[in-house]
């Protein structure tokens, strides 16, 4: 914001009137100070209304030119000289000098404080302030209301627009940019935008040159390519310029991530309705008409599968959802104390599963269900939890099978260790009696039970193996009419054999 030198002059309350220099000041005022050191140059930075009485001197001589030379040399836009107190006019050498170096010269009269001189001029640049912010803010409107209605090419328009500029957005195999002349700012800020590097990430990065200044402002967008705004001014960008950059960037964000905010909240529903899937609380579904949430979860058959991963859920998580993303298709995951559960397609195979652990830490094991019915989901995620559940130290992916308990090596200790009270005490009996308990109660159990079954793959008669049982039982001090107790003691023989 500033104040040109024609504007202070038509304040007629301060009564000023121009002595010397030019008429317009070739730099515009942007603050107004009162100082009587006859060298102020290394406290100023351009641009100032520098008022004086010239108490620092003495007379009117060569030190006022020197004084004159100092305050051009500095970048000071205007001299206002206060007459009548230490001088009665202003002095000649400050005219003559202030001729020679282009410095305006303005006569502020004895009963007109300087305080008033500062006063006009702040006060008038926080209006031009004022102005700006509500400009700002009307753009900004516009910019939105843009947003709303075409997107990103709306924003860049209304952006290049507003602040008379050039703008492109980079990063994307498609940049927009406005106006229609402008397609060489996308070369310039994809140049700039190469130079910096990515350890850096600076939010806003500018270059110039005489004449133009291009700046770009990072974008933030989630798992893509590093994406700019870029906007070409004619000098270093205004304050108005940055508010408006920055709102725009915001809106350009927001129409970027609204693909990934869109699969974020239909991740996070496909989490609660696999909750409730796995959990059995949802009602048995119609193989011709799935519900719509779970259209996408299941194979062409209504056929599903379950993994269970155990390792850092985060990193499951994340993974899950990018394999999921580059597949097109949606994520149904949910996370747990040991890491995730993983609704699949039944026609999945275990390389799916496989590309998730690849990226993760060694210690991240899976284990996965056999290929069941939708309505199955609870028994799908028993058998995943039991396949990851039986996962050996150098084991990445277990798939469950009929007998994979029995190729797990804690599950074989703990069975051999039963084996050795069970089986063993058999037979020792069976060697000492010149029986056959081991094999009559193996036949029993893998007939699961059947009486007939049984004693004719033994080749005998019922009643026989009925006897041969009875004394399994006495021997064990067990109920073999148990399911439980059968199956824990087939398991145990089988076990012991291999």
């Amino acid at each position: 914001m500033s104040v040109q030198m024609s504007w202070l002059l038509r304040q007629r309350h301060l009564r000023l009137s121009h002595r010397g220099g030019p008429e317009r000041s070739a730099v515009p005022i942007t603050f107004a100070q009162a100082t009587e050191l006859t060298d102020p140059s290394p406290w100023l930075s351009g641009g100032e209304l520098i008022l004086t009485t010239g108490l620092g001197f003495d007379s009117d001589g060569p030190a006022l030119s020197t004084y004159v030379r100092t305050l051009a040399a500095a970048g000071v836009a205007c001299l206002g000289f206060g007459v009548g107190l230490s001088h009665s006019t202003i002095p000649r050498h400050i005219l003559e000098t202030a001729e020679d170096v282009g410095l305006p010269v303005v006569e502020v009269p004895y009963d007109i404080p300087f305080a008033a001189v500062i006063r006009a001029v702040m006060k008038r640049i926080s209006e031009q302030e004022y102005e700006q912010v509500v400009r700002a803010a009307s753009v900004q409107n516009r910019i939105t209301r843009a947003a709303l209605h075409g997107g990103v090419n709306a924003i860049v328009r209304e952006l290049a627009v507003a602040t008379s500029t050039s703008v492109a957005l980079i990063g994307r195999r498609t940049e927009p940019f406005h106006p229609a002349d402008a397609s060489d700012l996308v070369e310039q800020a994809r140049e700039i935008a190469r130079s910096i590097r990515p350890s850096s990430s600076p939010a806003t990065v500018s270059a110039s040159e005489p004449g133009r200044t291009v700046t770009l402002h990072a974008v933030a967008v989630t798992g893509g390519a590093p994406t700019f705004l870029a906007i070409r001014t004619t000098g270093p960008m205004t304050g108005v310029e940055q508010i408006l950059l920055g709102h725009a960037v915001s809106l350009v964000t927001l129409d970027l991530e609204k693909p990934a905010r869109l699969r974020a909240e239909q991740s996070r529903l496909n989490t609660l309705a696999l909750g409730l899937l796995l959990d059995g609380h949802l009602p048995p579904t119609d193989d011709t008409a799935l519900p719509s949430y779970l259209a996408d979860a299941a194979d062409d058959d209504s056929h599903i599968r379950v993994a269970v991963i155990r390792g850092p859920s985060e990193r499951i998580a994340d993974a899950v959802d990018a394999e999921c993303r580059l597949r097109a298709r949606p994520t149904y995951a949910r996370r747990t104390d040991t890491g995730c559960e993983l609704l699949l397609r039944g026609s999945d195979d275990t390389r799916f599963v496989a590309h998730l652990v690849e990226s993760l830490p060694r210690s991240t094991c899976a284990g996965i269900s056999s290929r069941l019915h939708i309505d199955e989901s609870p028994a799908a995620l028993r058998q995943a939890t039991l396949a990851c559940a039986a996962a050996g130290p150098h084991d990445r992916i277990v798939e469950f099978t009929g007998s994979m308990l029995l190729a797990s090596a804690p599950v074989q200790e703990s069975l051999r260790a039963m084996a050795a009270v069970t089986i063993a005490v058999l037979a020792e009996y069976d060697r000492t009696h010149s029986a056959d308990l081991v094999g009559s109660l193996r036949a029993f159990l893998e007939a699961n039970g059947h009486w007939e079954t049984a004693a004719a793959h033994l080749s005998v008669h019922r009643h026989t193996l009925r006897n041969r049982i009875t004394r399994c039982e006495e021997l064990l001090a067990v109920d073999l009419t148990s399911a439980r107790v059968r199956a824990e003691l087939l398991l145990s023989m089988l076990a012991a054999t291999t």
